[in-house]
């Protein structure tokens, strides 16, 4: 299929199934309470407010809320990944259980150590670029190009859950040898779809203010949860999308 055909055959499958409804309520519930935790955190920066300005309980329940919901959402979208290989699945979205805080902490060490190997880029990045500017510069492209192709390290891993040949720090340039005008596409077609998210937030805005809520804190609250959800459902699309492009261009392909 191609790329038009894999953004929208993600969304459909999103939304189809016999427990769609359901999860999509779960989620969007799970990404308001990130987007109102969020807006939390800004008030308090934005009021300057100190530490003896605010509930402390409310503080700290706030951020063991963004903190647990993180976890569970970061677990639950290698659920989703690992569920996007299916060909006979169609829907999109796991069931909502307790699996993904497993899921979460079993992928840990893959994560640490792709952190870890992006840090050390980065930070020679800086160091060289005060007086080696040409070389540092291309650590700096290096560093975003990792950062880019090192999606398809956790699209790996998420097909079986397993680690093996996963710590190979040239992996994301032989993923990108093999993906990269189809992943450039999808990449600025994800432009058009967060540009589609925004105006479908700015609308819901214009629908607050019809219906009589013109309180700022309202629309900014509204603003925040919707932009939430259609970021996590972009997110999740584009993972899938990811994932169509590894079964084809290198999942046939050994590399």
């Amino acid at each position: 299929m191609n790329t038009v055909e894999m953004i929208l055959n993600g969304y459909k499958k999103i939304f189809s199934g016999s427990n769609a409804l359901l999860n999509n309520i779960i989620l969007f519930v799970l990404t308001g309470i990130i987007a109102i935790t969020t807006l939390y955190f800004e008030s308090i920066k934005n009021a300057k407010m100190t530490i003896f300005d605010i509930n402390i309980f409310t503080f700290l329940s706030a951020i063991i809320l963004t903190v647990l919901v993180s976890v569970y959402i970061g677990g639950y979208t290698y659920k989703f990944i690992h569920q996007a290989f299916s060909e006979t699945e169609n829907c999109l979205l796991p069931d909502f259980d307790l699996k993904p805080i497993g899921a979460f902490f079993k992928a840990l060490p893959l994560v640490i150590v792709w952190i870890v190997y992006l840090a050390a880029i980065l930070i020679i990045a800086g160091i060289l670029i005060t007086f080696a500017p040409i070389l540092g510069g291309v650590l700096a492209i290096i560093f975003v190009l990792m950062a880019v192709f090192t999606t398809f390290v956790f699209i790996t891993y998420c097909e079986n859950f397993e680690f093996q040949g996963l710590f190979n720090i040239t992996l994301p340039f032989r993923y990108m040898a093999k993906t990269l005008p189809t992943v450039v596409i999808l990449g600025l077609l994800f432009i058009v779809v967060g540009m589609i998210s925004l105006l479908l937030c700015g609308l819901s805005g214009i629908a607050c203010a019809i219906l009589g809520f013109t309180d700022p804190k309202i629309l900014s609250l509204v603003g925040g949860i919707l932009g939430s959800y259609f970021g996590c459902l972009a997110q999740f699309v584009w993972y899938y999308c990811l994932v169509q492009v590894y079964k084809e261009k290198i999942q046939k392909q050994q590399l």
